[in-house]
């Protein structure tokens, strides 16, 4: 074998390393700490009400409280998770790993249509080891489900209209549709709007709108699209009347034009400073996110000197309008969360392999040098997840109580504040008590019962109640507290 034989494969070993190093930890991590409050403690209990309740339309979010802020892809595949595994952490999680891993899959084929196969295996490398693809991969939120169907309606966009073979467009342009169906139960109107605003800016400098009316199947795919996303929808507003209008009025317009929106039945405004959106994308898309603003800032300088470097094709455009529209969009909202840029990584790790593909045996040392840091950061991260993770959830409090050698146990009360770890740990036996007459109401008169309060909230309890109980345990800022014998 030549020394430059053994040069590429010892890179390419590296490269395939890495991204099973990365993917394994993401794996063994799942099951690893709680489940955290706000966001992925809350969903958990809406996935356990529906494996509890069995019912599969309505996802709730209490007992008896419909939970309709998003539609329910994300919440049926934990529940099948729930269903397979049990109901713990390691089964909430898995459906966003796998969707992930499937987002990485869809990235390697376009890449390999595109640009060839050491870019596909490049560009799978840089968006396994992208910080919030990373770390998203293993959280029980939206947004991994939501970045698939996205994924999937670009993909099917570009290989449908590029192919050279009419079996294979045609069925990439099936797929373009059937993700938009599934993008509408996985965000609803939001992604579509976030898959779409890409295409149609590449579409309007040529005018090609109409050759994309006529290039793809519509009445077919809508069709299609319509065959998996309606029949949720229409079931939904049957049972829920205002599910519509909630969904697609107050989450998809509201939220985003009104800073100050009070229609949020199921959390709180995330309210942020304008352009807020680019620095969550430079952070969420470290390191290689420096990485091209250190390309663009060269760039810009030899433009400047009338040296430039990179002539831009229609695949570059392409890239471009799925990396900027998401940002530009949000740009001027103040609403939102740091979770939104996750649908541009897949852009991302495809523009840096395109800038680096021609010439990856001079950067590669470096480049995968730097796709380690992620992974190093993501064991780190889980480890002081496992030790300090309880401090955004109930997990720990619950097991002292169920540990806690009483006989005969009676309600766990929460007073004033009941984190949704808290139901979801307990399995939906926590009570909530807003006053002292509410914690009387619920307390047994044969059993004892379990207190939890916090930040000296038992100061608020007359002296009577306040000395019935003992302390059991406490940690952090919230305190169990137990009836005495």
């Amino acid at each position: 074998m030549t020394d430059a034989f053994l040069k590429s494969s010892s890179r390419w070993f590296w490269v395939y390393s890495l991204i099973l190093f990365a993917i394994l930890i993401r794996l063994f991590s799942l099951g690893l700490y709680p489940l955290m409050d706000t966001s992925e403690a809350r969903y958990g209990e809406i996935v356990r009400l529906m494996v509890e309740t069995n019912d599969w339309i309505i996802p709730y979010f209490d007992y008896g409280v419909p939970f309709l802020g998003k539609p329910p892809l994300f919440i049926w595949l934990s529940a099948i998770s729930f269903k397979l595994f049990g109901i713990n952490e390691f089964a909430a999680r898995l459906p966003s790993l796998a969707c992930s891993l499937i987002t990485l899959a869809l990235v390697w084929k376009l890449a390999h249509f595109q640009m060839g196969q050491r870019q596909a295996k490049i560009s799978a490398l840089f968006l396994m080891t992208s910080a919030m693809f990373l770390v998203l991969a293993g959280a029980l939120l939206a947004d991994p489900v939501m970045t698939l169907t996205i994924t999937l309606i670009l993909c099917g966009f570009w290989i449908g209209w590029n192919s050279q073979s009419p079996s294979e467009a045609l069925r990439w342009q099936y797929l373009f549709f059937a993700g938009c169906g599934l993008a509408l139960l996985a965000k609803g109107l939001a992604a579509l709007v976030l898959a779409g605003g890409p295409i149609l800016f590449w579409c309007l400098p040529k005018g090609r709108l109409l050759t994309l009316w006529q290039r793809f199947p519509w009445i077919k795919g809508l069709v299609l699209t319509a065959v998996i996303a309606l029949p949720w929808y229409i079931s939904a507003e049957l049972r829920n009347p205002g599910l519509l209008e909630y969904m697609f009025i107050g989450e998809h317009f509201s939220r985003y034009l009104d800073s100050g929106w009070q229609g949020d039945e199921y959390g709180n405004a995330h309210v942020h400073t304008l352009g807020a959106i680019w620095g969550y994308l430079l952070v969420g898309g470290f390191p290689w996110s420096l990485v091209l603003l250190g390309v663009v800032i060269i760039q810009l300088w030899k433009f400047w000197n009338k040296k430039p470097t990179i002539k831009l094709q229609e695949w570059d455009y392409f890239l471009l309008c799925w990396l900027l529209f998401l940002p530009l969009f949000f740009t001027f909202t103040t609403n939102l969360i740091w979770t939104y840029s996750l649908p541009v990584m897949p852009a991302l790790a495809l523009i840096i392999a395109r800038i680096f593909g021609e010439n990856w045996a001079n950067y590669s040392a470096r480049l995968t040098a730097l796709a380690s840091l992620t992974p190093l950061l993501m064991i780190v991260t889980t480890l002081v997840m496992m030790n300090d993770g309880g401090k955004k959830s109930q997990k720990y409090l619950i097991a002292n109580m169920m540990t806690h050698p009483v006989q005969q146990p009676g309600h766990l009360i929460y007073f004033m504040k009941r984190p949704f770890s808290a139901r979801f740990y307990s399995h939906g036996q926590a009570l909530l008590a807003n006053d002292e007459q509410e914690i009387l109401n619920q307390l047994h008169r044969d059993r004892r019962d379990f207190l939890a309060t916090r930040d000296g909230n038992i100061d608020r309890l007359s002296d009577p109640l306040r000395n019935r109980f003992e302390k059991v345990s406490q940690y952090r800022n919230w305190t169990l507290w137990v009836e005495k014998e």
